[in-house]
């Protein structure tokens, strides 16, 4: 797969005593998927945050292409354009359309022709089958569709690597499939991406490798064969163990089991 196109290096993050991310190592390249795992609160989301600076790191170095990522750097901004992120929460703006709010960076930030975004972006919206929707606005739409327009929205801007951040988490049960479907399109087109996600199947059928973080640090980086049929550590046994308890003992699942439903 060639040179890393990202490469993490004894990276600490710290929020006031606490110790977040210790000592993260992490190459990732071109057109790599990875998929972070773990439980709440061990520091996934935040290394995301961290890779394209919107948090600041207490030390080591995080280079895109060789550049490092610094919150203070003076190229701050144009790597930025290189690194997309897709939230949990979408965060589209409420007062402008569907195209509006996907042509406003390219518009803006890149100075790009106008007709020529806006080609793409119909492309785009047609791709994750929301043809017919650029005139909507986000409260127009399900949860599912708000999602899909974040994912243009950042594809917009044609990064060389995609962050997803729970992007399902938000979503009824039924939106999942259809987020989850467009991600694995995009792993199919060889995009580079990095996702966090509780979305056990999904992470086996997208990764090529898997990492699980526990207190901050990463107890394994692996394929996903080798995460879910021969775990290295106690401790990601446990995990998965959690997630075929919940699929059993789910109360859903407990009444189809009795017939209930």
């Amino acid at each position: 797969m060639g040179e890393p196109l990202l490469t993490i290096k004894n990276v600490t993050k710290c929020f006031g005593e606490t110790m977040v991310l210790e000592d993260i190592e992490l190459e990732v390249r071109q057109g790599e998927v990875i998929v972070l795992v773990g439980p709440s609160g061990c520091g996934k989301s935040t290394l995301l945050r961290c890779i394209n600076a919107l948090e600041p790191i207490q030390g080591g170095e995080i280079c895109l292409e060789g550049e490092a990522v610094d919150a203070k750097g003076k190229n701050l901004a144009a790597l930025r354009q290189k690194i997309g992120m897709v939230f949990q929460s979408y965060e589209l703006f409420p007062h402008l359309t569907v195209l509006e709010n996907i042509l406003l960076a390219p518009l803006k930030v890149q100075k790009r022709k106008k007709e020529e975004v806006r080609q793409e972006a119909m492309a785009l919206l047609d791709r994750v089958g929301l043809s017919g929707k650029e005139n909507s606005y986000p409260r127009q739409l399900s949860g599912g569709q708000k999602q899909r327009v974040a994912i243009v929205r950042a594809l917009s801007m044609h990064p060389e690597i995609l962050l997803f951040d729970e992007v399902t988490a938000a979503l009824d049960p039924e939106m999942v499939r259809e987020v989850l479907d467009v991600m694995l399109s995009l792993a199919a087109q060889g995009r580079t991406m990095i996702i966090v996600t509780h979305e056990m199947q999904f992470a086996r059928a997208v990764a090529d490798r898997i990492l699980f973080l526990e207190k901050g640090k990463i107890l394994e980086d692996t394929t996903p064969e080798e995460f879910f049929e021969r775990p290295k550590t106690e401790r990601v046994k446990q995990f998965l163990n959690m997630f075929a308890f919940h699929a059993v003992k789910s109360p859903k699942a407990a009444k189809e089991a009795s017939g209930e439903i």
